[in-house]
């Protein structure tokens, strides 16, 4: 019963249907629901559900008279030619109570019997549709004047609303129709854990954009859009800095007694943040609810370069200096340097050609949408549908709508561009401060001491050693030594072509914000052949990345950044056109280089003084490294204190997810298929040395590794033995720590295998219940201060491991000693190996506990 009314196959369903697929309310008055909900239901069921709130409240929380509310939607809806949105507006008016010869007045555009001030507000409600930027100050003074400065506000919130929603509805290819009766807003309520209420940790997720085999014809911007150039934008972005807002700024108390528990934990400094919620939460917080309920269902397919670069098209074209602004604070949270961001910008203001094609289109369609939503129809979203796929393609319709929420608010208010970034606390992260060499956590013996401390080499011995190695060597002389060699089967034996491998590993470090491995990766670029040209290109824009490049290396990116929102048809393509080994070695590679990555983050490890090093090719003596299994004996403490006090701040996001819902998520990963068919024992082992051959496994992590990248993982497990050997852990702390990072980065896989090494450490089942109950909370103040301590640092080192310092792994140092911590350290980087294997390859989760000997 589909109807296909924009070429992007939006199924329109019944009402009993859309019903069944929104998340179960809490309380609904059982009614009709409107056409475009029926239509987003199936795909966007969340999103769909918190909309439906936003709506509700825009039409029944306002302060604003009903009638005039109405009568200022209506005057958007017809400055946007939406005839769907004017008929649901005159609906809402007559319940409202206005009579016809009145209603008659507003549609024919004589409101000389009307009162001065709801003149003044539907005047400025077709101002903010057509040209939001060019209200003036007397305008917005006018609707303080008559209505107060709250009215004033949710006039404004109503025209970001009303903006937003008539493009949502001309995307859908429903601008044009009406219900066929009319409907009342629909009056539902949904739990938090139904919608995205807690604050976000991630602006990253994957991107389906697939354009093999495509035939797409470049896009001319014109003289118009040429007409204002990169430093004009600039000198508008400082312009908005010094622009005073039209409504007195509230403090921050003021506006958090006004929220939900939970959607801003930290104290906002972001001035969008403090007006709306100041002014007007009722309207504000529903909005936010459903932007962060829609980017967190979108977030698989719409990544942050596409839907960054289309929010910046929506701030030029409707002259927005204040998101502007904000486009490229968010560009630099997630990752571009300052450079970056410039270039970036100023291709996005001159003529698109050194964009793909696919983008140039996208681009272009959201200045349609901007400039002329009436003119955009079915050819438009069908040939969006063409170029990226239906997700993609709906992705890009929802959020480029909501954009012009966002728009609106900045330009009704004319907000004051914040001179300092202010996304860093809404991203829940720190701002990366400079980190200096001399602030070393480890004091780094000279080459000649750390081969003193090394086991015997019987060949490569004496060459300088990387700074990372002596760092290891002054407490894990072994592990160190099982290091380097572990460093230089990646660098030198990998299946990978060199160069893909060493862009792959500049793209890992990056995502990772780790100077020391992105100076290794275009060492190793150069010295595998690559000009400086390429050089520039690879730490240049990504959207520049050559085509054959493209995948490997936003796969490296995923994989270190958002690993559980790797599409499968991503991998399936890498497979298909690098064959099973490479794509296995890509998955083994984004593993080592995120453990790798946080040695080198946590010990603070700079650049050696001569430069990067080449893989260092060394033989030790037998018996230095360790190759046989190693099961370390039951230990541990399980014991509690009741009276605990909490020495660190768990945040509110932590605790969003329950237990029950990560058990729920374990038992999907059970039934989940691997990416690449398992291999048997059988077909593993002949792979293997000797002293790995003896113990056969049904681990399926593994199986896979072993099955398909031998070299590389049998190098892995050398290491990892040799360091049980060195140093065995506490079990139950070590497992513990491990869950916390499985829950940080949200890997089923080996969350569950915590629970069965957990089992292995002589915890029974509702041991291991309490004790990962306890960590998926807030309140860890039962466990001693030390691992309450540790638990932090290892959630800290998963999310954000350029924001650990030197303090840090002191603090922790004192805690456990320099040897044991050294090892705890190294126990929780190795943690990211294991997670981004279990993520890349997507591995079933085995029934039985598999560590059982």
């Amino acid at each position: 019963m589909g109807l296909q009314k924009m070429g992007l196959d939006v199924v329109t369903v019944s009402d009993q249907q859309a019903w069944e697929l929104l998340p179960e309310p809490v309380s609904r008055v059982s009614q009709a629901l409107p056409l475009w909900a029926r239509m987003l239901a199936t795909d966007l069921p969340k999103s769909t559900a918190a909309l439906l709130q936003l709506d509700f409240a825009q039409r029944t929380a306002s302060p604003v008279d009903p009638v005039l509310r109405a009568a200022m939607r209506w005057t958007a809806a017809d400055a946007n030619q939406c005839h769907y949105a004017k008929t649901v507006a005159e609906n809402d008016a007559l319940e409202a109570g206005i009579s016809p010869q009145t209603l008659e007045e507003l549609r024919s555009g004589d409101l000389t019997g009307w009162a001065v001030g709801d003149r003044s507000a539907i005047s400025f409600a077709r101002q903010m549709s057509l040209d939001s930027a060019g209200t003036s100050d007397a305008q917005f003074g006018e609707l303080v004047r008559y209505f107060g400065e709250r009215q004033a506000a949710s006039m404004v919130l109503l025209m970001a609303y009303a903006n937003f929603q008539d493009r949502m509805l001309r995307c859908l290819g429903i601008a044009d129709r009406v219900e066929p009766a009319p409907l009342k807003p629909v009056e539902v309520r949904f739990d938090s854990e139904s919608l995205q209420v807690h604050s976000p940790t991630s602006l990253d997720g994957a991107s389906d954009v697939d354009d093999r085999g495509l035939e797409v014809e470049p896009v001319e911007v014109g003289a118009d859009w040429l007409g204002v150039g990169y430093e004009v934008l600039q000198d508008r972005l400082q312009q908005q800095r010094e622009r005073p807002t039209r409504l007195p700024i509230p403090d921050w108390e003021t506006c958090a007694s006004q929220l939900p528990e939970g959607l801003m934990p930290r104290p906002s400094e972001i001035v969008w943040y403090r007006i709306v919620f100041g002014y007007a939460p009722e309207l504000a917080v529903p909005f936010e609810i459903y932007m962060r309920t829609s980017g967190a269902e979108t977030r698989p397919h719409y990544d942050r370069i596409l839907g960054g670069s289309l929010f910046w098209i929506v701030t030029r074209s409707v002259n927005c200096p204040y998101c502007m602004g904000h486009c490229e604070m968010n560009w630099e949270v997630a990752g571009m340097d300052s450079g970056q961001i410039a270039e970036h910008s100023r291709r996005l203001a001159e003529d698109w050609s050194s964009f793909s094609p696919q983008y140039q289109h996208a681009f272009a369609f959201g200045r349609k949408l901007s400039d002329t939503p009436w003119l955009v129809d079915k050819s438009d979203t069908k040939e969006l549908r063409r170029q990226f796929g239906h997700k993609l393609a709906l992705a890009i319709c929802m959020q480029t709508s909501r954009y012009h929420y966002m728009v609106r608010i900045s330009n009704g208010f004319q907000l004051t561009l914040e001179n300092e970034n202010v996304f860093y606390d809404y991203w829940n992260q720190v701002r990366p401060s400079a980190r200096s060499a001399d602030d070393l956590t480890v004091e780094l013996p000279s080459d000649e001491e750390a081969w003193r401390l090394l086991p015997e080499a019987i060949s490569g011995a004496g060459q300088p050693l990387p700074n990372w190695a002596k760092a290891v060597a002054t407490q894990l002389p072994r592990t160190a030594a099982a290091m380097l060699s572990l460093d230089a089967v990646h660098r030198l034996n990998s299946p990978i072509d060199a160069t893909l491998l060493a862009k792959q590993r500049w793209v890992i470090a990056n995502a990772n914000r780790c100077d020391y491995s992105k100076a290794v990766a275009l060492s190793d670029l150069r010295a595998a052949g690559a000009s400086e040209q390429a050089v520039e290109i690879l730490v240049g824009d990504p959207l520049c990345w050559p085509e054959s490049d493209q995948r490997p290396l936003e796969f490296a990116r995923l994989l270190t950044l958002a690993a559980p929102t790797i599409p499968d048809s991503l991998f399936s393509e890498l497979r298909a056109e690098y064959g099973d080994q490479q794509v296995a070695a890509m998955v083994l590679l984004a593993a080592y280089g995120n453990f790798q990555d946080r040695i080198l983050h946590g010990l603070n490890c700079p650049v050696e003084e001569t430069g990067p090093l080449p893989p260092l090719e060394i033989e030790f003596v037998p018996g230095a490294l360790r190759q046989s299994a190693i099961m370390p004996e039951e230990n541990g403490n399980d014991d509690y204190d009741p009276d605990g006090v909490p020495v660190v701040t768990v945040d509110e996001a932590w605790g969003a997810v329950s237990y029950d819902e990560l058990q729920r998520r374990l038992d999907e990963q059970r039934s989940r298929t691997a990416r690449l068919p398992i291999p048997s024992w059988e077909e593993v082992k002949a792979k293997l040395p000797a002293e790995m051959q003896a113990n056969p496994t049904r681990i399926v992590w593994s199986l896979v590794n072993y099955g398909y990248a031998p070299e590389l993982a049998i190098a892995w497990t050398t290491t990892t033995r040799t360091h049980w050997d060195e140093c065995p852990g506490e079990r139950i702390l070590e497992e513990s720590l491990f869950w916390v990072q499985t829950r940080a980065v949200e890997c089923n896989y080996c969350m569950g295998h915590c629970e069965m090494l957990l089992d292995v450490a002589g915890l029974d089942q509702d041991s291991i219940a309490k004790r990962t109950r306890l960590l998926s909370g807030t309140d860890w103040s039962m466990f001693p201060p030390s691992q309450q301590r540790a638990f932090a640092f290892a959630k800290k080192l998963t999310s954000a491991p350029w924001e650990i310092t030197a303090a840090d792994y002191r603090e922790l140092e004192d805690d456990y000693g320099p040897k044991q911590w050294m090892s705890l350290f190294w126990w929780l980087c190795r943690g990211l190996y294991m997670t981004r294997i279990s993520d890349g390859f997507q591995l079933p989760l085995e029934s039985q506990n598999v560590f059982q000997v």
